[in-house]
């Protein structure tokens, strides 16, 4: 496991030289969650996330959501959630409430196992204009080859149900470096592109997240 972590690692430090020659923010990101099966329908889940901005040494953005879902069929379950962020500025940091309607597909084919979420949410805040925001992801998670930690790609799209529209995208690519009954860790890099004033902004990130089940 430790000698995977390493080629990752690696791997993710030569993709970043190779972009040192533009301006682009580095991010490293930390994801907390559990979740608690409370019958054979519904569970119930917790997730703590910080974003840290390395290139300013800076907090970037916290949140901690509480969801519960309910799964309709083998392959369907929908849920509702609310999110409380703090969004760090150097003005000041301001606070987000986000209550969410949340519908997640999985399926799969063969070994390869597929997810996907679709996101609802309204977001206002305590300084700047609320809106609605829709959110999509797909995360394709592959079998373990001879042993090695089982690697998953996936994307999220961010659209603004406003003039703005779509205004923020991501590519990631990782590692589950542990998996337990109860505890798992994944590694993993994004490649993410932020709209703003009409222009992207490319974005490297590191992340780690660790998953507890009750």
């Amino acid at each position: 496991m430790y000698k995977s972590l390493i080629v990752f690692l690696l791997f993710l430090l030569s993709c970043q030289s190779l972009f040192a020659q533009e301006e682009r923010d580095f991010y490293v990101w930390q994801t907390t969650s559990a979740s608690l099966k409370m019958n054979e329908l519904y569970s119930f889940n917790m997730k703590a996330k910080v974003h840290y901005r390395i290139n300013d040494q800076f907090r970037d953005f916290t949140y901690f959501d509480l969801a519960v879902s309910r799964r309709m069929n083998q392959w369907l379950n929908l849920g509702l959630a609310f999110r409380g962020a703090e969004i760090g500025k150097e003005s000041g940091n301001i606070l987000e409430y986000r209550p969410q309607l949340v519908t997640g597909v999985h399926f799969k084919f063969g070994k390869v196992n597929c997810k996907s979420t679709n996101r609802l949410e309204y977001r206002a805040f305590s300084k700047g204009k609320a809106h609605f925001r829709y959110y999509h992801n797909i995360f394709i998670h592959f079998p373990s080859f001879h042993g090695c930690p089982r690697p998953y790609v996936g994307e999220e799209l961010f659209t603004k149900l406003n003039d703005e529209r779509l205004y923020l995208a991501r590519v990631y690519g990782g590692l589950h470096l542990l998996e337990f009954d109860l505890f798992k860790v994944d590694a993993y890099y994004v490649w993410q592109e932020l709209k703003r004033s009409g222009q992207w902004s490319p974005a490297d990130i590191l992340g780690l997240n660790l998953k507890f089940s009750i």
